[in-house]
């Protein structure tokens, strides 16, 4: 007696539109996987610089919007890009990621026993619309000794990170007191808007 193997549909019928992924970053590729997408990974080299005078809270969206239309030249009729970038925000100051070790450790020192807040802004356009969102995340940390720090830099390297820091590895499982806002944010992506609007596009 033969049997045959049911496979589950896709969370989010991919149809005739390709979505792409202006990003490198393996988290969001993670999360976009998580959330049942079917897409591919192409990046541009994107100057990440932003008007001057421009508020913080928009730097994030400015080049979320420049990395997507950098596709635009190339865009064809069935393609969807998303681009998005975060940042992390203390007492009106950004943490981008960090040059070295000794930078590292900086940030989460001042990170430390803090709230800080996580911005990321969202830009999904195609050839006939554009859609524009952020989303913002409060995390607050526990006091953090030099010892904790310098362990957590040690073991995970994380300078390829805004603030120094995922939420999903050690650091986040006892360093992290509470989130208020949406945790995946933290991670990279606003998976749940990103979600809402894909599904809608």
């Amino acid at each position: 007696m033969s049997s045959m193997l049911i496979q589950p549909k896709p969370a989010v019928p991919s149809g005739h539109r390709q979505l792409i992924l202006a990003s490198k970053s393996p988290r969001r590729n993670e999360l976009l996987k998580m959330a049942g997408f079917s897409f591919e990974v192409r990046s541009k080299d994107v100057e990440e610089n932003h008007p001057d005078g421009i508020a913080q809270r928009d730097i994030p969206l400015h080049l979320a919007q420049k990395k997507a239309r950098a596709f635009i030249p190339e865009l064809q009729d069935h393609e969807i890009v998303l681009g998005a970038d975060t940042i992390v925000l203390l007492n009106g100051k950004i943490y981008e990621k960090p040059t070295d070790r000794a930078d590292a450790l900086r940030m989460l020192a001042a990170l430390s026993g803090q709230v800080h807040e996580v911005i990321t802004g969202v830009c999904i356009l195609s050839s006939e619309k554009e859609v524009l969102f952020s989303e913002t995340t409060r995390v607050q940390f526990n006091t953090l000794s030099e010892s904790e720090i310098a362990y957590y830099v040690d073991a995970y390297q994380p300078y390829d990170k805004a603030g120094a820091y995922a939420c999903q590895e050690w650091i986040g499982a006892v360093g992290i007191r509470s989130f208020d806002g949406d945790y995946f944010n933290v991670v990279g992506l606003p998976v749940n808007r990103v979600y809402e609007v894909l599904k809608n596009f």
